[in-house]
This record gives structure tokens, C-alpha cells and sequence, in this order.
């Protein structure tokens, strides 16, 4: 039981600092279209299209073309992504990437000379309240006013 414990925790490092030895590699000429799913990590070197889903780390490789969104643990680029990435733990542009997307995670690690164009969100996605309507704020700063005059 406690070997499983130490397993998955190294499984979770190796992951984060991007050493994690994918278990499916796409090599360059190869061209996948659609819903992309891993259960654990992949390489990509080749052309994709559409969406990739992955459990662990997808480390998209320098002559990579890829078009979809990215859904992993953890996303490493050193190639071409148009789309958007979300990661759970982190996220790396390598000097040779070119990203145009929003990139949504917990960390974030851009080197020098990699290019990218969008917007980047750390943390979780923030949901607005069903109640509160958008574009009105919740706590208006009249009534703030009003409240400390005395009135």
C-alpha cells in the first residue's frame, strides 16, 4: 500500500519537472484528426488536429504541428500549438515554441525566444454566480457611500 503511495508521488514529480517517459509517441509524419485520448503521457512529433486529452504529461516535440486543444497533468512545447492548453500542474514554452491560445494552469514556465500570442490564466477557472447578472458588480460602491453617512 505505501509502495503505491511512493509510486504515484514519483509518478507526480517526474511528471512536473517534465522527465516523465511517455507511454505513446507520434512520430513525425504521422497525421491524427479528432478526439485524442491518453491514459497516461505522449509524445508528439507529428501533425494533430482537433483535441488531446491526456492523464499525464504531453510534451508536443519541436517539428510538431498541432491544431486543438490540450487538456493534461502537465504540457510541455517545444513545437507549433494553435489552441488552447490547460494543465493541472504546469505548463512550458520552450525557446523554440510558437503558441497562439489561451494557456490556462497552475504554473507557468515561457524561456526566452519562445513566441506566443493569447492570454494566460493561473489558477482555476472562476465561475460567475447564477445570481449575480454579468457586467453588474456585486457590492456597489453607492451603497457603500450611502451606508456610511449615516442616512
Amino acid at each position: 500500500m505505501a509502495f503505491d503511495w511512493w509510486r504515484r508521488r514519483q509518478s507526480r514529480q517526474r511528471i512536473e519537472d517534465g522527465t516523465a517517459t511517455p507511454s505513446t509517441f507520434i512520430e513525425q509524419g504521422c497525421e491524427i484528426t479528432g478526439e485524442m485520448r491518453f491514459r497516461e503521457s505522449v509524445r508528439i512529433e507529428g501533425r494533430a488536429e482537433g483535441e488531446i486529452r491526456a492523464g499525464g504529461l504531453v510534451i508536443v516535440g519541436e517539428p510538431a504541428e498541432i491544431q486543438a486543444s490540450i487538456r493534461a497533468e502537465a504540457v510541455i512545447v517545444h513545437g507549433t500549438v494553435d489552441g488552447d492548453i490547460r494543465a493541472r500542474r504546469k505548463i512550458t514554452l520552450h525557446k523554440t515554441a510558437r503558441v497562439v491560445g489561451e494557456l490556462q494552469t497552475a504554473g507557468i514556465v515561457i524561456e526566452e525566444g519562445a513566441r506566443f500570442k493569447g492570454c494566460i490564466v493561473i489558477g482555476a477557472e472562476e465561475e460567475t454566480p447564477a445570481t449575480t447578472p454579468v457586467g453588474v458588480p456585486a457590492f456597489s460602491s453607492e451603497r457603500a457611500l450611502e451606508g456610511s453617512s449615516g442616512a
